[in-house]
């Protein structure tokens, strides 16, 4: 069950989200991880939010999602967690890190770090991308990833683009700041080129529930990925995945945030609802205190 929509789906999913660096099918198999610059003109100060959802998929909650920013003019850090949880959690023991730090300069995002460890059952992968000066990055997996893996990346097509992590900063940040769908973030997650492409979706509203306790208007992003090189064509690493990422202002800066998400993948539907919300000294703005 909880291979319908996997993690890299839905860290993919957070651009702007859509969580990646890998994923639970990847790592059972041994295969596959992994996880494009925001117009961030705002004024920074330091200021930040932590978010924290809960993922839904054939009715039971299955991942807990946490994600957080912090921002110091000029540099941000960014750190994502997901980890498996309820019943899903009981039967499958998976969890995702993954953090990107970097500056602001001159209103685009300029990364110098990126870093992730994929978990399942006792399997675990690792990779690091660091950034140099003049644009050159170097990447490193453990285990290390095969030559014929790199290679499928034409270097051309490279330059200009920027890790999961980053790429979901800056498209958060772009609606939040701006109020605006980002059009299009180039990603390379050290084997895998794609573009991230949004665009905006009329506004509605939402009722609470249960799993969503947000109510009210939101503003609206579709979020589809073209996948550029690296890919296996057997596999549907992101191919007809959609998410529609309903955005509002509930009191955190530097402004709206997703407060829920709504993915139709190929393994099916499923739900990401926003059920805490903190300021970047910790104070409680949404929802309630940590349920485990």
């Amino acid at each position: 069950m909880i291979r319908q929509i996997p993690a890299h789906t839905i860290v993919a999913a957070f651009a702007v989200l859509a969580l990646a660096a890998g994923t639970v099918s990847d790592m059972a198999s041994a295969e596959e991880q992994a996880m494009a610059p925001g117009d961030a003109g705002a004024d920074l100060r330091a200021e930040g939010f932590a978010l924290t959802y809960d993922v839904y998929t054939g009715g039971l909650r299955a991942i807990r999602f946490d994600f957080e920013v912090d921002l110091s003019d000029p540099g941000y850090e960014t750190r994502i967690r997901l980890q498996t949880s309820g019943i899903i959690g009981a039967l499958f023991n998976w969890s995702l890190e993954a953090s990107s730090t970097g500056d602001w300069q001159d209103g685009e995002i300029a990364p110098e770090t990126y870093r992730t460890a994929n978990v399942w059952r006792s399997r675990q992968r690792k990779v690091a991308i660091d950034y140099a000066a003049d644009g050159a990055r170097t990447v490193t997996a453990e285990p290390p990833y095969g030559e014929e893996d790199i290679k499928r990346v034409d270097p051309a097509l490279i330059p200009g683009s920027v890790d999961p992590t980053t790429a979901v900063t800056a498209l958060v940040l772009t609606s939040a700041m701006n109020g605006s769908c980002r059009p299009t973030t180039a990603v390379y997650d050290g084997r895998r080129r794609y573009d991230a492409n949004l665009e905006m979706l009329p506004p509605r509203d939402l009722k609470p529930s249960a799993a969503a306790p947000f109510a009210g208007r939101v503003e609206g992003c579709r979020l589809t990925f073209e996948r550029i090189a690296g890919f296996k064509p057997d596999r549907k690493r992101l191919q007809d995945l959609e998410v529609a990422i309903w955005l509002a202002d509930i009191g955190v800066e530097p402004g709206q945030v997703p407060v829920r998400l709504e993915l139709t993948t190929p393994w099916g539907d499923g739900f990401a609802h926003l059920v805490r919300a903190r300021t970047v000294d910790g104070a409680l703005v949404f929802g309630s205190e940590d349920d485990g």
